[in-house]
């Protein structure tokens, strides 16, 4: 399930998008430059509460969810700005 957004970043509108990570379970969240696909921030599920929430929570809910906290706190904006992937929790 990939989810497409766009948000303004330094005055320009960009598309990206975020997916679910490849694997058995939905343990992480993944926003990238949509016409790149080139990885931006990284949000897993750690701990008990955070793997729980994303085992029973539906995808798209998940999804929404992480592209908001990468939102609020910035993630989004470092990684371009940096160059680094960014890593936070669910």
């Amino acid at each position: 399930m990939i989810q497409s957004f766009e948000q303004t970043i330094g005055g320009k509108v960009m598309q990206l998008c975020a997916s679910l990570g490849e694997g058995p379970t939905p343990h992480r969240v993944i926003i990238s430059l949509a016409d790149s696909a080139k990885t931006l921030v990284v949000l897993d599920a750690s701990g008990l509460i955070g793997t729980l929430k994303a085992e029973i929570e539906e995808p798209d809910k998940l999804i929404a969810d992480a592209i908001t906290k990468a939102q609020s706190e910035g993630l989004i904006e470092r990684a371009i700005d940096t160059g680094t992937i960014q890593e936070a929790s669910l």
